[in-house]
């Protein structure tokens, strides 16, 4: 009787553990490490890489623009994707990052590291968003980001990157961007 009550418990546990990972990837979270993470949308223009700031369900909804930033994942007017994340992906120490230029019709290369710490910094009073974007750099072309990678003995490459996929064809979300767009990035569930 103990054996299966124990056997019962860790059946639930897994599948409790199970379910909690795959809501990240249905809420379009996927962790990077060190808070950051790659979000996704309803299509592939709603993609960025944030520093996690609200969380639901153990899955990221918001956050901080590190790649693109805010300015560069809209166009002038902040109603038109700019500037969107192809993929990313990271190890213990760096995040690299393929975005897309809609317009320009242009590949951009991003290289984040991971050596920051603003968990207990009040974001309102400091400016995290500088803090963030001094360890990010970019863009660089695709000669650039390769010497800028080989330089830093990075050892990662887009192999094995998030979002591979391709979106069916559809209009972007719209929903209204808070009226400091630097500081906090609105959730991207529709």
């Amino acid at each position: 009787m103990y054996k299966k009550t124990v056997v019962a418990i860790l059946s639930f546990f897994v599948l409790v553990l199970s379910t909690i990972s795959s809501c990240r990837d249905m809420w379009g979270d996927h962790p990077l490490g060190n808070n950051l993470s790659l979000l996704e949308g309803d299509t592939k223009e709603d993609r960025i890489i944030v520093y996690c700031t609200g969380r639901s369900g153990g899955a990221c909804i918001s956050g901080i623009p590190v790649v693109p930033t805010y300015k560069r994942h809209y166009d002038s007017s902040g109603q038109k994707y700019a500037e969107y994340v192809e993929g990313a992906t990271s190890n213990k120490k760096w995040v690299i990052v393929k975005t897309f230029q809609i317009e320009k019709k242009k590949q951009n290369y991003w290289i984040i590291s991971k050596n920051f710490n603003i968990r207990n910094l009040d974001c309102g009073k400091v400016n995290c968003d500088s803090i963030l974007q001094s360890h990010v750099i970019g863009p660089l072309d695709s000669t650039e980001f390769e010497n800028e990678r080989n330089t830093l003995n990075i050892s990662l490459d887009f192999d094995s990157m998030y979002l591979q996929r391709d979106y069916p064809s559809k209009p972007s979300m719209s929903f209204s961007h808070p009226s400091n767009p630097s500081t906090i990035y609105p959730p991207l569930i529709g």
